[in-house]
């Protein structure tokens, strides 16, 4: 029997292009309009039309620079210590319920994106993704112009946007349904939470399906697909987020009937989810050396420079997995940006101050010497982490062909709404990654979203010996924990972690998130580590606003204040465990399908 194809979500996309620079999503799906007469049987009778099923579920991928499409929450960092939002929503004044969906950085559903001369799109979401990389699976052997291995392949890469998506659900919900087909209006309803250690190993046997098919790498051509090294990557991910004290613990984070059907943690707490998470990252590295170390740090020499291609440029051999939701920058993205202009994603002064001195110092304000040239010495020299000027902007970096003037009275200053970066500004600093300095630079790139880099493998690594009190032994490769985060910190030409400083245990660990933090800042990676290791202590740093001014000389004074009256964060002082994990939305509850609320949101 014919079965109709209704598409869901966004217009599907066209074919993967021949170029890296030329990979992008369009606006056709097929050669006509789609209408109702659109069957199954006639899209997978064509191998374009066929790609292009298996595209739209790509286009599915999260992208997480702001846009209006996200609920107007933008950048997830906000809600850690490394952000703020000018005005905030319901969730910042501790108010959200799990009736208001659009209170929470992540849904399941479908969004609707601004596009370009204001039209509303469709953007596909998780389940849209799920249902089309199913729809593939499903039909692709009725395919009669595509060989068996190109189908052999094209399977593996829809298993693994499945198994993306629900690594995202089970970070932010805990263990979900499984869907295991297309699902129709004549299918039986009725969907049961996963335990999480279902949720986890069904992530695990999905992606270690997909490397025993995908090439370990792929060609500029084909930049974005999945491949094996994504592969074993987001395994370790995975890994290392449930071996995390949020799951794996003696007790759960918060006590209901999720917890108590396994659906929020494991039960109990068990060491060997740490050295599966450490198997999982060192099986990562024994392939990529079987396959002569493909993927490495984008490293030239130039620090400030190798860190930015690192994260922003396609086809650099250290991200792992991207998104092409979005292609060459143009000028709708200067309303999309504006959204962190006007302060939708404001850096924190805190985040400022976590990055250490060129020397490998924690930087202190009450250090006379930090004090005085807190970001460039008296020769112009920069006086802190690469990262940090690749990251925020501060005052007297490069900027559109002069020096940012974040101070009182520049061109960018912090004093209300300034000429070019408007209320970014707010705490003395601005938002430089992914923005760069919104002008040409920016527009001349095209653009990806990094949705796992190779040093995540290696810190997860790094976490993994410590959590198992093997932090100083060395590994197959010859390398202990110290060894794997200085890979990191070498890069962008820091100097090794101090032993002594950061001995194995607590100490370690906390360098260790404090390295995730400035190598990953605004890359969707804080908020979890928050969560996973559920440190609310981290939420709960001291707020301050950093005021510069300008001398007669030309010199600078810094100043730090208390008069942070945005956004209002009223969910830390309102803290329950409860935030650890969003809430299902209620609607879905009500629809009776067997779902389990998360504890405190009943």
């Amino acid at each position: 029997m014919k079965h109709t194809l209704y598409i869901i979500g966004m217009s599907a996309a066209a074919l993967f292009c021949t170029s890296c620079e030329d990979f992008k999503f369009g606006s056709a799906f097929l050669d006509k309009p789609i209408t109702t007469d659109i069957t199954i049987d006639s899209i997978f009778a064509h191998r374009k039309y066929a790609e292009q099923v298996l595209t739209e579920a790509y286009h599915s991928m999260p992208d997480f620079l702001a846009s209006d499409g996200r609920y107007k929450w933008h950048m997830v960092e906000n809600l850690t210590d490394l952000g703020d939002c000018y005005g905030g929503n319901d969730m910042y004044s501790g108010q959200a319920t799990a009736s208001e969906p659009g209170a929470f950085p992540y849904s399941l559903t479908d969004m609707n994106d601004s596009g370009k001369d204001g039209v509303k799109v469709k953007v596909s979401g998780p389940l849209s993704g799920i249902r089309q990389a199913y729809i593939y699976l499903e039909n692709v052997d009725k395919v009669p112009d595509m060989t068996d291995e190109e189908k052999w392949l094209r399977r593996a890469e829809a298993k693994m946007i499945i198994a993306y998506h629900y690594s995202d659900m089970l970070r932010y919900y805990g263990g979900m349904p499984w869907i295991d087909h297309s699902y129709t209006t004549n299918d039986d309803m009725n969907f049961t939470r996963m335990t999480v250690e279902e949720h986890v190993n069904k992530i695990v046997e999905l992606c270690s399906e997909a490397a025993l098919s995908l090439p370990w790498s792929v060609s500029t051509d084909d930049e974005g697909r999945m491949c094996a090294a994504g592969a074993l990557a987001l395994k370790s991910r995975v890994l290392t987020f449930a071996a995390s004290p949020l799951f794996n613990s003696d007790k759960p984070f918060m006590e209901g009937a999720a917890s108590d059907a396994l659906h929020t943690w494991y039960g109990n707490y068990d060491e060997t989810r740490w050295q599966r998470a450490l198997n999982a990252g060192l099986e990562f590295l024994e392939m990529n050396q079987a396959n002569g170390d493909y993927y490495q740090l984008y490293e030239t020499g130039k620090p400030r420079a190798d860190y930015f291609s690192g994260y922003y440029d396609r086809c650099n051999k250290e991200a792992l997995i991207v998104s092409h939701r979005y292609n060459k920058i143009d000028n709708w993205w200067r309303r999309v940006l504006c959204m962190v202009r006007w302060g939708r994603t404001i850096p924190s002064a805190v985040y400022g101050d976590m990055f250490e001195t060129v020397k490998g110092e924690t930087f202190d304000w009450n250090n006379p010497e930090h004090a005085q040239y807190p970001f460039f010495d008296a020769t112009g020299k920069p006086t802190r982490d690469p990262r940090l000027y690749e990251t925020l902007w501060v005052n007297g970096d490069s900027y559109r062909g002069r020096k940012t003037e974040i101070y009182a009275g520049g061109q960018e200053t912090w004093e209300g709404t300034s000429a070019t970066m408007e209320k970014s500004t707010y705490n003395g600093y601005g938002l430089r990654k992914f923005c760069l300095d919104q002008d040409k630079e920016l527009f001349a790139h095209y653009y990806q979203c990094p949705l796992l880099r190779l040093p995540e493998i290696y810190l997860n690594i790094a976490e993994a010996m410590n959590q198992l009190d093997i932090a100083n032994q060395k590994d197959k490769f010859g390398r202990d924990a110290y060894d794997y985060i200085n890979l990191v910190r070498n890069r962008v030409n820091m100097p090794d972690l101090d032993k002594e400083k950061y001995p194995q245990g607590e100490a370690l660990l906390n360098a260790i998130l404090h390295e995730r933090a400035v190598e990953f800042g605004f890359e969707e990676v804080r908020y979890f580590d928050i969560n996973r290791h559920k440190r609310k202590d981290l939420l709960e740093a001291h707020r301050f606003r950093l005021k510069t001014y300008k001398n007669a000389d030309n010199t600078f004074r810094y100043e730090r204040t208390d008069d942070v009256n945005q956004p209002t964060r009223g969910w830390v002082e309102r803290w329950s465990n409860r935030y650890y994990l969003i809430p299902i939305a209620v609607d879905e509850i009500n629809k009776k399908y067997g779902l389990i609320q998360n504890p405190g949101w009943e």
